[in-house]
């Protein structure tokens, strides 16, 4: 994880601060908007030659709940076409 930074780069007030861009956050983000809430929503993804490693929020979309159901169903596509 990167390092806390020691000296703040600015003054940032919202009403409303989203952890996550998945279906919820942006779901959630796009409500308080139209309620006309100043919203910031976090997603943190550290790019690496490995692959990708989430650090906050996005989970579900990117390696959690989604995909794993892609592969459930591919699956289960597999077994029955044998």
């Amino acid at each position: 994880m990167a390092p806390v930074a020691k000296k703040a780069l600015g003054n940032y007030e919202y009403d409303l601060v989203v952890i996550g861009g998945g279906s919820g956050g942006l779901a959630c983000a796009k409500e308080a908007v139209q309620l006309g809430a100043k919203v910031s929503v976090l997603d943190f993804v550290t790019p690496s030659p490995q692959g990708t490693k989430w650090g906050l929020g996005g989970t579900c979309v990117n390696v959690g709940c989604i995909p794993k159901k892609l592969m459930h169903h591919a699956s289960l596509l597999g077994e029955a076409i044998n």
